[in-house]
């Protein structure tokens, strides 16, 4: 661009002059004192004898009506001190415009092809693109750009892959992996009109929901992950001195689970399991449960005693109760544990009975403070909408279930407030909260913001609710499966329905993309004036003292 050097003085002279326009102009008014110095401060006059005073009078008058300037120099170069002055005030900067070579594209990093096992078979393609000029990001909130020192240090690239969302108590981990649609999504409203090279593994608990239109721009680079993962998902008490437990093994097309019993040793020792490495066991001890712990795992406790559910429902939800207790039963096949449930009153206490795990609270009653008391120390409260709630027509958006059919949403409480630390569970197809967590103490309160009635939703006729109260369920006494999760998504879903970006940018988004090419480099200059205007102060002290010494003094006769 030949006009590149004229644009770049013109914009760096407009800035100029606009900043700190208004305190710049009220100190050049100072350029008045030096000229009214001049103007009235003149030399003294000779003395001359004369024989009459007669003519002292006219000479006077001729002297107040011949007011003009001398020593013309002086007079500038104070003038130029109190511009200089005036200068500093209104804070000048210098702005300096340098061609820079824009990047080629961008590669997007997954957290999983960070990982030493991955990344040495990643960096001779990675290594490719970054010599054509991409520029590496992680495929992660925020888009973090990864550096030159950061990408050739090992350690560097460990702390880049620290979660960045944890789980939000000891017990209850809800937060879910990242979901790279929408994430490619973003990447491509945040780069646009740039290639995209989004480095990532197909593992299918990153891709849920809808596949979002892309732009042909955005490709995907799959990442090899492991053909199959098994893991111990779980175990409970069976007997006295035997153990129920839960084997998970998933690959790129399922995910099974096996129970397998096993009797317990009286000390600590080994426990072997087939499908696993052998399993080091840790008697309780102390009040704290006893464990399982597969090598390089966390340990998994044993858990003892059935899953403790307590049930209240007054008349306005006795339908709610009875869909709730059916689906609970049907749940507890998946559960490790035995599922005990019983039947509550608003007068019932916990002094004497084991804490529950669950406490279904329906009812347009408040809470008692003796159910709130069991939330503090770690059970989990359910409640459902009260009021009437408002009409509408929605689906509920069924995360991990696509073989379920739709299930329908046609009332809904939406006057409840959520706050940064409420977890939305279920949603509708519009992103409106259906079910909602909120971490209460060691518990926490589950809030349903409709209602399991036929009239509310389709969720009591729908085969999903046993399936999505196990998750719940499971979520609280086992660690939750979606980091063994190996399904796979087919690699032809990440290449199909590409978009070509057809939009014509404007006149400003091309001015943007042109000054985006440049790097602009800024100096602050008020350091700089504020020397200039003590040199010239230096310089006009020595003139003036250099007139003054040369000035003959005359006296009067």
């Amino acid at each position: 661009m030949p006009e590149l050097p004229t644009q770049a003085a013109l914009y760096s002279v407009t800035s100029f002059l606009l900043a700190n326009f208004t305190a710049g102009l009220l100190a050049l008014l100072g350029l008045l004192v030096p000229v009214a110095i001049h103007l009235w401060n003149r030399r003294p006059g000779q003395t001359v004898q004369v024989g009459s005073v007669r003519w002292l009078v006219a000479g006077a008058n001729r002297r107040l009506r011949n007011l003009r300037l001398e020593q013309l120099w002086l007079l500038l170069l104070r003038s130029a001190i109190v511009a200089l002055l005036a200068l500093a005030v209104a804070g000048p900067l210098w702005q300096r415009f340098q061609s820079s070579r824009a990047p080629r594209g961008m590669v997007l990093l997954a957290p999983e092809a960070l990982r030493p096992e991955v990344l040495s078979a990643l960096r001779p393609s990675v290594d490719s693109l970054r010599r054509q000029g991409f520029v590496l990001r992680l495929f992660a909130p925020g888009f973090r750009a990864v550096s030159s020192q950061a990408w050739a240090s090992p350690d560097s690239l460990a702390k880049l892959t620290t979660p960045l969302v944890a789980a939000t108590s000891d017990s209850l981990q809800l937060a879910t992996p990242d979901n790279y649609w929408h994430r490619a999504r973003q990447a491509a409203d945040s780069f646009p009109n740039q290639p995209l090279r989004v480095v990532a593994g197909t593992g299918l608990r990153h891709f849920s929901g809808p596949r979002p239109a892309l732009p042909a721009q955005l490709t995907w680079q799959p990442v090899p992950l492991p053909d199959s993962v098994v893991w111990l998902a779980g175990a409970a008490l069976s007997g006295p001195d035997t153990v129920r437990v839960i084997v998970g093994r998933s690959q790129e097309e399922a995910t099974t689970f096996q129970t397998v019993v096993r009797k317990l040793p009286r000390v600590a020792s080994a426990v072997a399991v087939p499908g696993l490495p052998a399993l080091e066991y840790q008697p309780d001890t102390a009040g704290r449960l006893a464990t399982l712990r597969q090598p390089g795992q966390p340990a998994v406790p044993v858990l003892q005693g059935p899953l403790r559910v307590m049930l209240y429902t007054d008349a306005s939800h006795a339908e709610s109760g009875r869909y709730v207790r059916a689906a609970l039963q049907a749940a507890s096949i998946g559960l490790i544990q035995r599922l005990e449930i019983r039947t509550a009153s608003a007068a019932t206490t916990f002094s004497s009975s084991p804490p529950p795990d669950w406490l279904f609270w329906l009812s347009e009653k408040p809470v008692p403070a003796s159910w709130q008391t069991q939330v503090q120390r770690g059970a989990q409260l359910w409640q459902e909408a009260t009021g009437t709630g408002a009409t509408m027509q929605a689906e509920l958006d069924l995360v991990g279930l696509a073989t379920a059919p739709p299930v329908a949403i046609t009332r809904l409480d939406t006057t409840t407030q959520l706050t940064a630390r409420t977890a939305l569970v279920w949603q509708d197809g519009t992103g409106r909260p259906v079910l909602t967590h909120q971490p209460t103490g060691a518990g926490g309160i589950y809030q349903l913001h409709t209602r399991l009635q036929s009239t509310w939703s389709g969720l009591p006729d729908s085969p999903a609710l046993p399936e999505l109260l196990l998750q719940l369920l499971r979520s609280v006494v086992t660690p939750t499966y979606a980091a063994h999760d190996a399904r796979q998504l087919d690699a032809n879903q990440l290449t199909s329905f590409a978009q070509p970006d057809t939009s014509r940018r404007t006149a400003a988004s091309s001015a943007v993309a042109r000054k985006s090419s440049l790097d602009v480099q800024t100096t602050e200059l008020r350091a700089w004036v504020v020397m200039a205007a003590l040199l010239l102060f230096v310089l006009e002290r020595w003139l003036a003292n250099r007139r003054n010494a040369l000035t003959p003094s005359i006296s009067a006769a």
